[in-house]
Parts: structure tokens; sequence; C-alpha cells
């Protein structure tokens, strides 16, 4: 992207997108029921059963790769609301159907802002699992593309459903610990070794070539494949664009953040040694603001929770007169000298708070009522991009967030896109 004026190409991009047939669905009426096709029958499963479980929305298709794997998705379906629906292959074959409102994304994450994208022109409005895009570029143009064709996209962060966090939140504003100065996000858990496969055939059922998208054409292989390509740069984003991006975004929208001026990682592979992943599975990032540092910790060997922590992922919020600390049970603050603060919240559960924000918002076309809005899921993701960047390049960058671009670095700014594979460009023209 060095040299290239980023509002330039994706206006430029966005033009040549309305090529695109795009019949748009008209404002839904308050008693209708929305319609969504569910893409990608991993995290889908808990997507698909959370939209069938609402009173005014009904999963009309499963999107899957893997036959079987969405035969047994459109079963489960079936048994939840007692309509089965048909599985397809190649989610494009949707775009043009009136029966479909929504797509519900939930593919690897190479796939999450092309789909995004094409459903935006289509007239589809869309919930993308997170992170909101595999690369910094396409993020921006996810939202270009919600805003110009008017689409309701909601993000997968949902822990900002949950009631406490918005509370903890007003508290800090009221300055319960006095001026934060830094924030600190966990993302402290044991994950599995990935161990080392040769390549072999496509097993029957699957469409590889389509799994594949714009990524480049490799043999297939079970480590590349489900669960496994979050641990690969092709596809994924390593844990930190997978769970850690929970944290992240709240301590993000906890300050309002955005875009910061700097960016420095070191990671490294210590609990995964010598196995088939790529991405780090230990990380510490800082993310440098005006008068503020953003720290990140990841550690993936660890089947223990740290001291004084409730949760294996928490936010630390440090101020002047004391801090917050943050997890999926609650909130507690301690002052200066120990001394405890207000606290409160109770054992947070996936509820369905999220999804039926985002059917609400399809119906009233209200997308300012979104609980994570895309540009709020691309800020965060963002940041999630920046950390790998970094680590990749090995060296503290500057970054121009009013541009999106590093400063004076075209190794780092090489890792802003991607290229496309061809049949599977970006945009579709």
């Amino acid at each position: 992207m060095s040299g290239v004026n980023r509002r330039h190409f994706l206006n430029a991009t966005l033009a040549a997108m309305g090529t695109f047939a795009a019949a748009r669905p008209l404002k839904a009426a308050a008693n209708d029921t929305v319609h969504i096709a569910v893409l990608g029958a991993g995290r889908g499963a808990n997507l698909a059963e959370q939209f069938s479980g609402l009173p005014d929305s009904q999963v009309v298709a499963i999107c899957e790769v893997d036959e079987s794997r969405g035969r047994k998705l459109a079963e489960r379906v079936q048994a939840l609301s007692g309509k089965r629906p048909p599985v397809v292959a190649d989610f494009r074959t949707l775009l043009d159907r009136k029966d479909v409102d929504a797509l519900a994304i939930a593919t690897p994450d190479h796939w999450h802002a092309p789909a995004t994208i094409m459903g935006c022109v289509a007239g589809k409005d869309i919930y993308v699992e997170k992170p909101a895009s595999h690369n910094i570029v396409e993020g921006r143009l996810a939202v270009e593309a919600a805003r110009k064709h008017d689409r309701i996209v909601q993000h997968g962060t949902n822990l900002r459903a949950v009631p406490y966090y918005q509370q903890a939140w007003d508290l800090l504003r009221q300055g319960v610990i006095g001026k934060v100065l830094m924030v600190k996000a966990i993302n402290n858990q044991r994950r599995g070794r990935l161990p080392h496969r040769k390549d072999e055939p496509v097993p029957s059922g699957v469409d590889y070539d389509l799994w594949l998208g714009p990524a480049k054409k490799r043999p297939f292989n079970r480590n590349r494949f489900h669960g496994g390509w979050h641990w690969h740069w092709e596809y994924g984003t390593g844990d930190i664009g997978n769970d850690g991006v929970h944290q992240i975004d709240l301590g993000r929208w906890a300050l309002g953040l955005k875009a910061p001026k700097s960016v420095s990682t070191v990671g490294a592979k210590l609990g995964s040694r010598g196995d088939a992943q790529e991405t780090p599975d230990t990380m510490v990032v800082t993310w440098e603001y005006d008068d503020l540092l953003f720290v990140y910790e990841q550690r993936d060997f660890t089947p223990y929770r740290m001291q004084g922590h409730r949760m294996d992922n928490d936010n630390i919020f440090f101020g002047e007169e004391g801090y917050l600390m943050i997890d999926r049970d609650g909130y507690r603050v301690f002052h200066r000298r120990g001394e405890r603060g207000p606290s409160a919240g109770k054992k947070w559960a996936d509820s369905t708070r999220h999804y039926q924000n985002f059917v609400d918002c399809i119906k009233s076309r209200r997308k300012e009522d979104l609980l994570a809005d895309i540009e709020e899921g691309h800020y965060s993701s963002l940041l999630c991009h920046l950390g790998n960047i970094s680590y990749r390049t090995g060296r503290r960058l500057q970054f121009d967030g009013e541009a999106e671009q590093f400063t004076g670095d075209d190794e780092a700014n090489r890792y802003l896109g991607r290229a496309y594979r061809t049949g599977f460009e970006l945009p579709p023209v």
C-alpha cells in the first residue's frame, strides 16, 4: 500500500463494486420475521442456534463447504425451529435470493471482510464474527461498503451486550479511579498443540477451492482446515484476533479509543514450540496514545489463572487514584491503600441480547442502535492487526490513524492488505 492513496483506492473499489446487482430489501415491518443465512458450521453452529431461538428471526439457509458438517447443522436447526434450512456450499448463490435478508458470517477470518462487502453490495444486512477482517485495508473497505449501501452490520464482539460493562465505563468517566493512564487486556488460557501433518487428498464432500477463496492455492492439510486455520497467517489472525479481540475491544470501548500513534510487540511460541502453528502463543503488545498506554498480554500455555484474577481473560484499568478489574464475572474497584470501591456483576453467560439487537436494528434500520457497529469492530480488529504486524516485522511502528498506514515503513505497509487469488479478487467485478 506504500505510495497508494487509501481514500482513492477505497472509492475506486466501491465504484467498481457498483456493477454488482444490488436489490435492497425494503424496510422490515416491526412484526416481520428476519430471514438469516448462516455461513460456516463451526462457530456458525452457535449463531444458528441463537437466531433460531429468537421469536422474530429464522435461519433459512446454511452455507458450509463441508457437506457433512452443513447437513448436521441443518438437522440441528430443524430440531430447534421445526424447519430444515437448505445447505449450500457457495454463499454467493444466496446474494440474489429475496428470501434472505441477512448473512451471519462465521467463516475463517480470511473470508470475513470479503463476504461482508459482497453481502452489503447485494443489499443484505450482516452479522460478522470477530475479527471483522483479515487485514486493515479490507476492514476499512467493509465499513465503507456498509455506509455506501446503508446496511446494518453487527460485529461479533458480543460482550458489549453485558450490562455491567457499561456500568463500569460510566464509573470510569465519573473518575472513580481518577485519570486512567494505562489499560491492560489479558488473554490467559491453555491452547492445544498443533502436531505436524502431511498434506493429503481433499476429503469427500469438501469444496476446498472455495474454502481457500482469496488465499493462494495450496494442497489440503487438516492443520489448515477446521479449527487449525486460526494459527496460520494465510487464513487466521492468531489468538489475538480470535479471542484477544474481545478484551481489546473492551479496553478500547471503555475509553473511546480509535487508532494509536504507535505499536510495539514482543512474542514467541512457548507452549507451542516445535509444532505446526505459525502464529505466536505468547505476546505482549503496547499501543501508544497521547497520554495512555494500552497493553495486551497473551499466554496460551497456562492451565491456571493469574493470582488475584477470577477469570482467564479480563481487563485492568490503572488510574491515578486506584484501579478497576473487570471480567466475565463482573467488576471490582480498588483504591490507593487497597480499600474496596464499587463492585457489581454476576457470572456472565452468552445471552441472546446481542443477536436480538441485530434483528431489532434490521427491522428499525437504526444502525446507531447497534451494540457493535462494523466501524467499532474495524477499530478493535485494527489493533489486533497492528500487533501482529509489529510482531512480524520485529520492531516498533509509527501509525497514521487518519490514513490507516504506517509512517515511513514500506515493509510494514505491505501487511496492510493482501493479494487476492484469481477468481476471488476483491472487489468482484
